[in-house]
């Protein structure tokens, strides 16, 4: 059964407008595999675990300085807590560290 988290609810304008994005941010970050919407026909739809996931994707590349291709090639080799360096207090309350330590993609 799906939760609100997982559930995909929002389109790419709902999604990128909730993020303060340009939808064109999150077609670039499904380009470089970091992110996978559901697809429904032309529709791409993202949960609020993606969400969470695009924020923090949207803080690496552009607050740490990371490119979109180095990572790709992080996550191949470490977790996105490891990649972000997320304090503990931050982890326990993430949804994305909570979901991929109990194996979720």
């Amino acid at each position: 059964m799906k939760t609100r988290a997982t559930a995909a609810i929002y389109k790419i304008s709902a999604a990128a407008a909730k993020l303060a994005l340009h939808p064109r941010t999150l077609r670039n970050y499904e380009k470089a595999g970091l992110i996978k919407p559901i697809r429904r026909g032309a529709w791409r739809y993202y949960s609020e675990l993606d969400l969470v996931w695009l924020r923090c994707l949207f803080a690496m590349i552009h607050k740490g300085g990371i490119t979109i291709v180095a990572i790709g090639k992080l996550l191949r080799y470490a977790p996105c807590w490891e990649v972000a360096d997320c304090p503990e207090g931050k982890r326990r309350h993430c949804p994305v560290f909570s979901e991929r330590r109990q194996g979720r993609p």
